[in-house]
């Protein structure tokens, strides 16, 4: 394939997807697709690509687009995931999505229609989702019966480096959310801040709380992973911003419904633009762990994987850019040379070989540690 286009690849998530594709990949061409233009084209001068503008609204222009390109990359916030997947698939044009959540299942539903295209649409290949799942997969590799995966993230950020993050930190943890976690085929609806629990990340952060957070993951990995009973996935942020969120839930700043014609989440969402370095200079990092629970023969397993990268000395603020995007990359890379493992609509976990994936995160200075521990009954 000679050429990909990145529609929203100069947001705060695409711009790391961008770069990497600039300096890691073996495209011809490489365009910037953005509804603001002289953004695009500002990086786009910067990496010595191309820039276009998109309205990702437009179905009829999408697909009129996606013909001029050999696969996409979908940047652009989950609410766009839908359209755009359609979009691609009629296109007949390969997409990675590096969004998800509540689109998956619809998306997932495509699957016929993908295959009959001849083509494959990876969802949610970020960080978590994206490098979870492939976790996932591999703890799966070395068990003859997978019981349980229990995916965990500590995002270490200010609040709002860009309007979008800010927007994601509100509604993970905002009642009018739907956060779920899957156990034996079902979804269990649960309410903000509730499953906490203690999960050891590699350092510096170490051991912290936890709490349930909605995530594809709980959509695609029982899919996937044949048998899994239990799939969840919790989440974290520094924890001066977690104090003040199960602050603000109790009083109910969090909600999405208006009092006296004011939304108190929309209003704290304004106030915290204004103060988008709020809690102060502190670690940027974005570390997942994932816990893969099950049995091989007599024995009981558990594999557990850790995502590490360089701290703020090197990275400076760029981390969860960069963990976040670099894998919607080396996705779109993986898929364009042909190392898709089928067609069809796809989870992370059915499209890519792990290690393989991990690899190339590797030659990123992202690290994926796993430690495996086996208990056979006397």
């Amino acid at each position: 394939m000679k050429s990909i286009l990145v529609l929203g690849g100069c947001g705060a998530m695409g711009n790391g997807a961008t770069r990497d594709l600039a300096a890691y990949s073996d495209f011809d061409t490489i365009t910037i697709a953005d509804l603001d233009l002289d953004k695009a084209g500002a990086l786009a001068q910067e990496l010595e690509v191309e820039a276009r503008s998109v309205d990702v609204t437009d179905k009829s222009e999408l697909i009129r687009v996606f013909g001029e390109h050999d696969i996409v990359l979908n940047c652009t916030s989950y609410a766009f995931g839908l359209g755009i997947t359609e979009a691609a698939i009629e296109a007949r044009k390969p997409m990675l999505d590096l969004g998800g959540l509540y689109n998956t299942p619809k998306q997932l539903a495509m699957t016929d229609k993908a295959k009959e295209a001849g083509v494959t649409i990876v969802l949610g290949m970020g960080a978590t989702p994206g490098v979870s799942n492939l976790m996932a997969r591999a703890g799966a590799a070395r068990m003859d019966q997978v019981d349980a995966i229990h995916i965990h993230f500590a995002t270490y950020r200010s609040i709002a480096p860009s309007p979008g993050l800010l927007q994601t930190v509100l509604d993970e943890f905002s009642p009018s959310t739907k956060r779920f976690y899957h156990q034996d085929g079902e979804l269990v609806e649960v309410d903000p801040f509730e499953g906490e629990k203690m999960v050891t990340f590699d350092a510096p952060i170490g051991r912290i709380p936890t709490w349930f957070v909605p995530h594809s993951e709980t959509h695609t990995l029982p899919r996937f992973i044949p048998g899994v009973k239990r799939v969840d996935v919790r989440g974290t942020w520094r924890p001066e911003i977690m104090h003040a969120l199960k602050h603000y839930n109790e009083v109910g700043l969090l909600d999405a419904e208006a009092v006296n014609g004011v939304v108190p989440k929309n209003l704290l969402r304004d106030l915290f633009l204004q103060c988008g370095d709020w809690p102060g200079p502190g670690e940027w990092c974005f570390y997942v762990n994932v816990e893969v629970k099950g049995r091989r023969q007599e024995a009981a397993v558990t594999a557990t994987y850790n995502l590490s990268h360089p701290g703020r000395e090197e990275w400076g603020e760029e981390a969860t850019g960069r963990v976040t995007g670099i894998p919607a990359s080396i996705g779109a890379q993986m898929i364009a040379q042909g190392r898709a493992l089928s067609p069809g609509v796809l989870g992370p976990e059915a499209a890519f070989e792990p290690w393989d994936f991990f690899a190339e995160l590797a030659k990123r200075d992202i690290k994926v540690r796993e430690e495996v521990l086996e208990i056979r009954s006397a």
